[in-house]
């Protein structure tokens, strides 16, 4: 799966663009952002959170691996008459250095790369925020999902089938799509990590670790909270 990040088909990777008002606002009181400040979106997709934060008053960059995302991002931005700089890179690119006050991974889209490279990524985002700013994580509560661990699953025309490989601690998946009467397969590993390790993952990066949250409505993290949404302070 070494490549799957640039195969994935894209209309599996983003949520229609007319979502997003709810999870952007629960993002700024996370990160404790006002209108003004700069805030770094990676990996943004086609901007259907940014725009929610510029609408804040905050200056947004976004970061993504497919230009064809970022192009939306920037059309969305122009047509709104907002600024925004939006850059087509993988998050192992970034060379940002205390350029923002805050930054966000959202939606499960943290943890690709191999354990080094997620730490490396971790430590670019790390060097990215100034001082006091905040970075947030947000990954599925692996604990959650073993307990009610699905091998297969079907939604409309998509059939997901999914393995948990416990040596490197990863969750793999077949997304098999039925369309035009043939069959796609998309496959995706993502590395999850448990609280304690994520906190290791920002204290590795300088970064302390301010609340984990088990909902995006804020609830706090238990054990059997569907997501692990994490902030961190540099």
């Amino acid at each position: 799966m070494r490549d799957w990040t640039k195969t994935f088909a894209e209309d599996l990777w983003l949520k229609p663009d007319d979502v997003g008002a709810e999870e952007a606002a629960f993002i700024l009181r996370a990160l404790h952002l006002r209108a003004g400040q700069a805030v770094l979106d990676a990996p943004c997709g086609a901007g259907r959170i940014a725009i929610h934060v510029a609408r804040h008053g905050c200056a947004v960059t976004g970061t993504d691996l497919r230009r064809s995302f970022t192009n939306r991002a920037l059309a969305r931005f122009r047509h709104e008459k907002r600024p925004g700089r939006f850059f087509a890179q993988d998050l192992r690119q970034m060379d940002f250095h205390n350029d923002f006050h805050g930054a966000y991974s959202w939606l499960g889209s943290f943890g690709y790369f191999s354990d080094a490279e997620n730490l490396d990524v971790m430590r670019r985002y790390a060097r990215a925020l100034r001082k006091g700013g905040r970075l947030l994580i947000d990954q599925i509560n692996r604990e959650s999902m073993l307990r009610h661990f699905a091998p297969s699953r079907r939604n409309g025309n998509v059939t997901t089938r999914a393995r948990w490989d416990a040596g490197p601690q990863r969750a793999n998946s077949d997304w098999v799509v039925e369309r035009n009467g043939k069959r796609e397969h998309n496959r995706m590993s993502i590395r999850l990590y448990t609280p304690a390790q994520m906190r290791r993952l920002f204290q590795q990066a300088g970064l302390v670790v301010e609340a984990m949250y088990g909902s995006r409505n804020g609830e706090p993290y238990k054990r059997s909270s569907k997501r692990l949404i994490v902030v961190g302070r540099k």
